[in-house]
């Protein structure tokens, strides 16, 4: 087997002083993020200022949390730009014991609801599980970029491994590696419990692996995990009182369904094509339970009817699409399934919270991106997303470097092509004169 030879380190500072430059695709992408924003904070204040007022005693209660929240994300999205991908990385795992912790905290807090999934301290409480699904996707992106590849080790030998080498390359360090820091996670989260957590979190490590280059065996070996814990799951599923109601209630019998799933399917049938309109809203005044948080998107079919539901569909896809395409553009492997992994997470808890509140899947608690409710989620969104400020600035210098070596190699050839030239016309004009005399 072929030898890999590393590189060697080189130096770093925390912060970089100037990542790079503004490629016009990152640009578009901050573009489209600012509309969803405050697309988002304007639904947001439209589903929650009457629950505001009848529950808290001031219409701006949920609004003025959020937008506190926000500038803060904002903050934390502008320092994180300017981070060292490399010192994120160098940071992964050191910060994924500190996640073990913050979730083992969680486990001590009191129980709301059933569940114990906010750690609480001086009248601020932080939802672990959101940082753990960001410590997750630096970890698995760095085991993902770490994992040998076949095609690196030899390529002429890619379909002569022998077992031993097969099963340390594309089982060992392609799946099993990757996959045990998710384990005592999963358990953690199971503990709480929040399942939405553990779903969400496994398709997003999911993703990264699968669009690693891992292979077929990963794919297969996945699929076959997650049908057997469905399966552990479900059958137990009676030891979890909530979680049984969610699924008894995800059913096609209007009468049988969850309270939610019912306000939520009548708001959105009456708002039609165009809506009722911003604010008018009927299921927003106490009818539809979590209507600032998992259900936001019923109250903007009922109040923006169809086309604004469609335009916010757009928008997400529009997003996702171009932050795909600067993860493709990054720096190196690592950076590139940083980004498919955040932009995975968008991707997954979009197509969650859209099909939960069509009835499509049961209730997962999972919440619209930017849309819902939680300070704890939307400063760690935007704390994501500086860390694809910081891929898409790093890419984009990357990629002028490695045009100008090309472009310096382009050079020299063309000057050593030019002086091979000249002696050659030297060559022959000396020969013509020997002829001559």
């Amino acid at each position: 087997m072929a030898t890999i030879r590393r590189k060697k380190a080189e130096p770093f500072s925390i912060l970089q002083r100037d990542p790079g430059p503004w490629p016009t695709l990152l640009i578009n992408w901050m573009a489209t993020l600012g509309i969803i924003v405050i697309f988002g904070l304007v639904m947001l204040f439209s589903a929650s200022y009457t629950t505001g007022y009848l529950r808290m005693g001031d219409s701006f209660h949920y609004i003025k949390q959020q937008a506190l929240c926000m500038i803060l994300g904002l903050g934390c999205m502008f320092l994180i730009s300017y981070v060292d991908h490399r010192f994120l990385r160098k940071m992964v795992v050191p910060g994924y014991f500190i996640v073990l912790a913050m979730l083992a905290v969680t486990l001590t807090m009191a129980p709301l609801n059933g569940c114990r999934r906010w750690i609480r301290f001086a009248g601020l409480t932080l939802q672990s599980s959101e940082v753990a699904k960001f410590e997750m996707i630096l970890f698995s992106s760095h085991l993902a970029a770490k994992a040998p590849q076949v095609e690196r080790l030899d390529p002429e030998r890619r379909i002569l491994l022998t077992p031993r080498e097969w099963l340390r390359v594309r089982v060992w360090k392609q799946l099993v590696v990757p996959v045990l820091p998710l384990i005592p996670v999963v358990i953690l989260l199971a503990l709480e419990p929040h399942m939405s957590g553990i779903v969400l979190t496994v398709a997003v490590v999911g993703t990264i692996l699968l669009l690693s280059g891992s292979g077929g065996v990963l794919t297969w070996a996945g699929a076959i995990t997650a049908g057997t814990l469905l399966e552990t799951l479900l059958s137990h599923v009676d030891s979890i009182p909530y979680l049984q109601k969610r699924l008894d209630g995800w059913t096609q019998d209007l009468s049988q369904m969850t309270d939610q799933t019912v306000q939520s399917l009548y708001a959105i049938g009456s708002g039609g094509l165009k809506g009722l309109g911003l604010g008018n809203s009927v299921e927003k005044q106490l009818w539809l339970p979590e209507s600032t948080n998992d259900f936001i998107f019923s109250v903007v079919c009922e109040e923006l009817g169809f086309i604004g539901a469609v335009l916010i569909i757009v928008l997400f896809v529009l997003f996702i699409v171009q932050g795909l395409l600067i993860a493709y553009k990054a720096e190196n492997l690592y950076c590139t399934m940083v980004g498919i992994g955040i932009m995975a997470q968008i991707a997954w808890q979009v197509f969650c919270n859209i099909a939960v509140v069509t009835n499509t899947l049961p209730n997962t608690g999972i919440s619209l991106p930017f849309f819902s409710s939680g300070g704890t989620s939307l400063i760690l969104l935007l704390a994501e997303m500086g860390v694809m400020v910081n891929i898409g600035r790093n890419g984009e210098r990357a990629a002028q470097q490695r045009e100008q070596m090309r472009a310096q190699r382009e050079a020299a050839r063309a000057e050593r092509e030019a002086e091979l030239a000249r002696k050659t016309i030297d060559l022959a004009s000396a020969r013509a004169a020997r002829t001559e005399q």
